[in-house]
């Protein structure tokens, strides 16, 4: 339970490229309207800087993790994921993290709720958001988790232990289709915007895809240029909105000022450009796609965990814009060129009876505990 009325214990996390306040399951309300409350106190919401909270002033690091003990037998544990906006008084429960799942890993292993073994342990996460389970793969040693190794990542200074993330087990994430249109590609007349072509995948997340030039763009812009251009993203909130109205999302999307769902990822084949984290420069030959992640009203300065899976899927889809680009289906781990670096994926799907089975989304992370203590919350109804 929290200490008291006005404070609650949390434990601050880095899971990949995002990070998150972790918070117990028995320790917050159980309403949603409750819980958002709750949350936007704590983080300090809405406002830019979120000065008078945990918020870390950015989507990737304005998130929250409620954690509790399994619900269904073939999990460890459950994850909450809560998207808090920064501007608007809005918390996202409509989709996962899956850079944050690597988090709930670790997190699960230290607080007791899964027993380590040697070399690696096994966190069966279960997402309420979407109700898909995503196998997590902890390096521990000597009964405690490994933070340490070699792995580098784009978007996070220095090297860290790799975490294995399967998202196999979490396809259909928001409709439940694989293809939620029934086709790889599809031609839309979206008023203000024209005929645009599209693929609609549901994989770990529900993204559409666009070539970059659809819109004008070169496909290596940075997040900034993409974030200063207020036409340019309403042009492609039209094109979300023309999606989530005929998956029947219209009530989610109308509800919310920046709604996360779905996400919108405009891809170009491989090309040299420099980072907009530390300026690095990414070669040409050195990713098999190059991609910029849209939602929430902003470009994202890396590719989501979610996202990445479920292009490594789209990849192998037949006549997918994404297999496309990639001159796929591509059997083989894949490269993405994203803002700040590069992130891999293997994926493996096949066709069984007519229809596509995912049998490994796989991607690496790295994660940590940050900090942990009580939060003082300014009055939240708890």
């Amino acid at each position: 339970m929290p200490l008291s009325k006005n404070t609650i214990d949390f434990v601050l996390m880095r899971g990949g490229t995002s990070k998150g306040v972790f918070l117990r399951e028995q320790d917050v309300p159980l309403d949603r309207q409750a819980l958002t409350s709750l949350l936007l106190d704590l983080f300090g919401s809405p406002d830019r800087r979120q000065i008078d909270g945990l918020g870390g002033a950015d989507k990737l690091t304005s998130k929250a993790a409620i954690i509790g003990k399994a619900k269904r037998p073939d999990s460890d544990v459950t994850y909450l994921f809560g998207q808090v906006g920064t501007v608007a008084p809005e918390v996202d429960f409509n989709l996962n993290c899956g850079n944050l799942t690597a988090a709930v890993g670790v997190y699960a292993i230290e607080q007791g709720l899964v027993a380590p073994e040697e070399g690696r342990t096994l966190v069966r996460v279960h997402n309420l958001n979407t109700d898909r389970l995503v196998h997590v793969r902890v390096p521990t040693s000597g009964g405690k988790v490994q933070t340490k190794g070699d792995l580098e990542i784009g978007g996070v200074p220095g090297t860290g232990a790799p975490i294995e993330l399967d998202f196999s087990r979490a396809v259909g994430a928001i409709t439940g289709r694989l293809l939620p249109f029934g086709e790889p590609q599809t031609r839309l007349d979206v008023a203000g915007v024209g005929s645009i072509e599209v693929s609609v995948v549901d994989g770990a997340n529900l993204v559409i895809y666009v070539h970059a030039g659809a819109f004008g763009l070169t496909g290596i812009e940075d997040p900034q240029r993409i974030d200063g251009d207020t036409d340019l993203k309403g042009k492609m909130d039209l094109v979300r909105k023309a999606v989530a109205y005929r998956l029947g999302l219209a009530d989610y999307w109308n509800a919310r000022s920046a709604p996360s769902t779905p996400m919108l990822v405009l891809l170009q084949r491989p090309r040299e450009y420099l980072t907009c984290t530390d300026g690095k420069r990414i070669s040409g030959d050195s990713h098999d796609l190059l991609c910029r992640q849209y939602a929430s009203g902003s470009a994202s300065k890396t590719l989501a965990g979610t996202v990445t899976a479920t292009t490594g899927i789209a990849c192998n889809l037949q006549g997918t814009i994404p297999a496309q680009l990639c001159d796929g289906p591509v059997a083989r781990p894949l490269a993405f060129g994203h803002p700040s670096g590069l992130i891999h994926v293997d994926a493996s799907v096949k066709r069984l009876d007519g229809d596509w089975h995912v049998e490994r989304a796989g991607i690496l992370r790295t994660a940590r505990r940050l900090a942990e203590g009580k939060a003082y919350l300014r009055g939240a109804d708890m």
